[in-house]
């Protein structure tokens, strides 16, 4: 599948950039792509002139970036999935988007598809997917951390869930509970506790990342520091509590292993300074499918 750009170059294999950036490999994948809305619209033929109205699915970037794996020089592309419904995409409360991850490995010369998988995890509210970066998992292992949160009647509730690029597919390998709280419905003064309004309380949840021993993949460490059901009306002291995540059989597993408490803290720059995430640049026209070949 090739396009030309310019009338004096050599064709270009859309497929395979010579640049990687969230233009280039939302064409490489989808065969088509209009860069004036950053996005696709599927069925595909919909893309070219945005017909919504005929359109299913709007898809969009989330994230792109660029790290070093193995020596190799690799591009990860993550979209989200939205459904539409007479023209504008489902925003209800419930709603949530999937979540799309493709990695491509640089060849010196072209960025080549290396892995991808449609439907990895769906997250998030109203129609649209958490926020997420690249991060390291281990001496040379490569994820992405999303975080979010949502609220729900008054209440509160964080999360975060981890993809991973080094297995042989992209693999949500864990998600956590990151807090939650009562803090819309709720207040420290007894006298005005009553019906809906109730006492004060709150947990939330710190991710640290830990090396035990020489083991390929970090530890994960989830730190909660809170309170959950106030007793008579007053907030109780404060509790914390850590739990252990190991990497085991493809997946992060809790463990309870004692050795786990002397395993060193890995820095936060170690981890989420794992490569480069790029910005959508101007590098391309719009594109429509039947001109390729």
């Amino acid at each position: 599948m090739t396009i030309y750009v310019l009338s004096n170059r050599t064709p270009v294999d859309i497929a395979k950039p010579e640049v990687f950036n969230a233009d280039t490999a939302m064409l490489a994948i989808f065969g088509t792509y209009n860069q004036k809305q950053q996005g696709v619209l599927l069925p595909e033929e919909n893309t070219v002139q945005w017909d919504m109205k005929q359109a299913d699915t709007l898809v969009r970037p989330l994230l792109v970036a660029s790290y070093t794996e193995a020596g190799k020089q690799k591009g990860v592309l993550a979209m989200q999935r939205q459904q539409l419904l007479e023209g504008a995409a489902i925003n209800s409360h419930a709603t949530s988007a999937m979540i799309s991850v493709y990695i491509f490995a640089y060849d010196g010369k072209q960025w080549i598809f290396e892995k991808g998988k449609k439907e990895v995890t769906e997250a998030g509210a109203f129609g649209e997917a958490p926020g997420g970066r690249l991060i390291r998992l281990g001496q040379d292992k490569y994820g992405l951390l999303f975080s979010g949160g949502d609220v729900h009647q008054g209440y509160t509730n964080d999360y975060a869930f981890i993809i991973s690029l080094s297995d042989a597919k992209p693999l949500k390998v864990l998600e956590l509970n990151m807090g939650e709280s009562n803090s819309g419905t709720c207040t420290d003064v007894v006298e005005e506790q009553e019906g809906m309004m109730q006492a004060c309380w709150e947990n939330t949840g710190k991710i640290s990342f830990l090396q035990n021993a020489a083991e390929p993949y970090y530890v994960i460490k989830l730190t909660t520091i809170g309170n959950n059901l106030p007793e008579n009306g007053s907030r109780p002291a404060n509790k914390k509590q850590d739990e252990y995540f190991v990497h085991t059989a493809g997946a992060y597993k809790a463990s309870k292993e004692q050795r786990l408490k002397a395993a060193k803290t890995v820095p936060d720059e170690v981890v989420y300074k794992a490569g480069d995430t790029q910005t959508q640049t101007d590098s391309i026209p719009n594109l429509e499918r039947r001109k390729l070949k």
